[in-house]
């Protein structure tokens, strides 16, 4: 007979075998989990039928021994299935609870022990109490931004943490709250190609005073500079924590005039490095401050959009005593620089790790330990776990349009690497025609560029009439350049949301169109009949005011205040409405976004807003993609190609967005269903979303696996 064996890494791997042998319609006679692996036993469909059409020709002898082996195996497997008993669930200690929590998150020993020492004896919720410890032990400034009191700012640390990034962030910070007239810029970098060049950049665009100090030289020579500068902001030039010429580098910072002797170091740490690597840093500058008659107090944390693990940089902040003053979380100036949000930062943390500990724990917990294989819930807990899931992913497809494209993906990725690349230019076909018939409203055409970090570009994403993404990404084909009239017309699109300025070729185009585009603050522009350029930031305190906007922003409400000015492109050229904003949350003190925007100067005032709130709602889609691109990878999608990974990860990232944003009632159900999936608490936001997403297609999965084993012993 024609029974084969298939062992893999895990029960993905294992199926993936079996389709690449026997076809998609191969009969899984059992299936189980070995202690280095996963094993399937399966068999052709066409191998039975060619038995079977044999079955008057042989001798009886050899169908009955057909019959019983295959009766025989249906029996092991159904007792495999149905008769192991769920081991109970051993009590696990607070304290080792607490313990697997942090060293997951990426924390150190010391502080573990130091929180282990002071934990009661009972504590029902050692999340819960973890949180509100940690968020207790980060020092927070008196007030915030307390570093824009008057005095001298040396912004050190390591090469590559992020300085002269955030020293342009904390100037525009500055300039917005107080002007350009008190600030002085001043650089020590003369060792990078094009950074004393970078920062200067900024600095005209800010309309500040700026300095470059050469090696050796030291602050008394911008005395006559520092006069009538009520702040004097230095970026520093990298250096290793071993390096021996750290130490005169500090004291260069510091001399004995009167307004040098408030010289204030800050330390910027960048969060994706190593712990250890972390502590090195702060105990050497430490150590090399002190011997300067300096101190270090004060820090801020770096890159934290590049961080898989927060807990290390939370760890050394701790453990140190640092003051943190801000948070850094991406490349762009000045909105990626935010007030540290200590509720935020110890989610981050701690989350995924707790989320990542009750899922090892349910597995240890199910562990067999008599038989070292683990042991297989009852049929019964699985059906109704089968329905469950079932019942989910039965509602994200049919009240999320686009949804049921996703296990088409699926069954793309688990293809022979070389069907995909075909199958996915189909599906993207199928995917353009299923998007005609929803006539969506509106659509958010992605950058012309790599998503920041990675090397892939993000689809364009159309949204509904309720400004709700849909998992509908349209992909251009390689080496074909955007056509926005084309997709337009094909879609009926009517408003467009641009991640930045249109081409000039595109803006005439949409010149009798609803649009709004995202733009950089130092966007240059002409205002009234000035021949002089301006750029954008210097225009917002000429805006008139428009009114305020109530709207949920990342899983929590919010006002958005919105100002605008008419302004030209070019000298001479069509006019525009030039938009910033401010969205501020409502329940603590808290900006979270700062961005302009420009739309056509004849679109109304109520349908700009709107679209502004549109691309405010859909802004994540992005990171969004890249963070769940991220987690298909860690969850056995590594084989599949780029191009199949990406397009699920864009589908499930706007999937999650829409999740988070839809006021449709059946939303509310879906929203703490896949929140309590991966464990997760709080606000539905859609990162959490996301994550419930992908734990649901993993669950479906391994349900379909173990309900085909099941269907075949019956």
């Amino acid at each position: 007979m024609s029974v084969r064996r298939y062992f893999g890494a895990n029960n993905r791997d294992a199926m993936r075998q079996v389709r690449e042998s026997l076809g998609p319609d191969a009969m899984i006679l059992s299936s189980r989990q070995l202690d280095d692996g996963y094993e399937i036993l399966a068999m052709a469909e066409d191998a039975l039928d060619e038995k079977v059409a044999q079955a008057d020709s042989p001798a009886p002898n050899d169908f009955a021994a057909l019959a019983q082996r295959l009766l025989s195996e249906v029996q092991e497997m159904r007792s495999m299935l149905n008769n192991q008993q769920k081991k109970a669930a051993p009590a696990i200690h607070p304290i080792r609870e607490m313990v697997n929590i942090l060293q997951a998150a990426g924390f150190g020993t010391e502080l573990i022990r130091e929180l282990a020492s002071v934990m009661p004896k009972k504590c029902t919720d050692v999340s819960a109490w973890l949180h509100e410890q940690l968020q207790q032990r980060i020092q927070l400034p008196n007030f915030p931004a307390e570093l824009f009191t008057d005095g001298v700012i040396a912004l050190v640390g390591p090469t590559g943490v992020g300085k002269t990034t955030t020293t342009a962030k904390l100037a525009a910070h500055y300039v917005m709250q107080f002007g350009p007239e008190q600030l002085l810029l001043v650089t020590t970098d003369g060792y990078r190609v094009g950074a004393r060049e970078q920062l200067k950049i900024y600095a005209g665009l800010l309309d500040v005073d700026m300095h470059a100090l050469e090696e050796g030289e030291k602050l008394d020579v911008l005395q006559d500079k520092m006069r009538g500068k009520k702040l004097v902001l230095i970026d520093t030039v990298g250096m290793s924590q071993r390096d021996q010429r750290l130490t005169q580098r500090i004291a260069d910072l510091q001399t004995g005039t009167q307004s040098a002797a408030k010289t204030r170091l800050v330390l910027v740490l960048n969060s994706a490095s190593q712990r250890e690597n972390l502590d090195e840093v702060v105990q050497l500058f430490q150590k090399m401050a002190k011997q300067t008659n300096m101190l270090i107090n004060d820090c801020i944390i770096s890159k934290v959009d590049e961080s898989v693990r927060l807990g290390g940089a939370i760890d050394v902040l701790i453990r140190h005593g640092l003051i943190l003053h801000f948070v850094s979380n991406g490349q762009r100036v000045p909105e990626d620089l935010e007030l540290p949000d200590t509720t935020n930062l110890v989610n981050l943390a701690l989350n995924s790790a707790a989320a990542e500990y009750a899922e090892f724990s349910q597995w240890l917990a199910n562990y067999n330990a008599e038989s070292n294989t683990p042991s297989r819930a009852s049929s019964g807990t699985l059906q109704a776990q089968g329905k469950t899931l079932a019942s989910l992913y039965d509602q994200l497809r049919n009240d999320l349009p686009g949804f049921a494209n996703v296990e088409e993906l699926l069954a793309i990725a688990e293809a022979p690497a070389t069907q995909q690349s075909t199958a996915l230019d189909q599906w993207f076909a199928n995917v353009a025609k299923i998007t005609e018939g929803v006539r969506p409203a509106s659509m958010h055409w992605a950058r012309p560029k790599p998503v920041a970090g990675v090397k892939w570009h993000l689809a364009n994403l159309p949204a509904n009439s309720s400004s709700c993404l849909l998992p509908l990404p349209i992909a251009l084909a390689d080496g074909k350049e955007r056509d926005i009239t084309e997709i337009s017309a094909s879609l009926g699109i009517q408003q467009h949301i641009f991640q930045m300025l249109p081409t000039e070729q595109e803006l005439n185009w949409l010149q009798d169109k609803q649009w709004v585009a995202v733009i950089n603050r130092n966007q240059r522009v002409y205002v009234g009949s000035a021949d002089d350029r301006l750029a954008a930031l210097s225009l917002r305190q000429k805006m008139q005011k428009s009114s305020t906007s109530p709207m949920q922003y990342r899983g929590e409400a919010a006002k958005l205040s919105l100002g605008f000015i008419t302004v030209r492109l070019s000298r001479g050229g069509g006019e525009y409405r030039l938009w910033y904003g401010e969205l501020n949350a409502s329940s603590r003190n808290a900006d979270l976004v700062r961005r302009f925007w420009l739309t056509p100067v004849t679109l109304p005032e109520e349908n700009a807003k709107g679209l502004i709130i549109g691309q405010l709602l859909g802004d994540e889609a992005a990171s969004l993609t890249r963070q769940a691109f991220g987690l298909l990878q860690k969850s056995g999608y590594d084989h599949c190609s780029q191009p199949v990974l990406v397009a699920l990860a864009t589908s499930l990232a706007a999937s999650a967005i829409h999740v988070e944003h839809s006021m449709l009632p059946a939303f509310n159900t879906a929203r703490q269903r896949l929140l309590s999936l991966p464990g997760k608490r709080g606000k539905a936001n859609a990162q959490k979303i996301l994550a419930g997403l992908i734990h649901l297609l993993e669950a479906t999965v391994a349900m379909q696996i173990m309900s085909a084993a099941g269907v075949r012993s019956e």
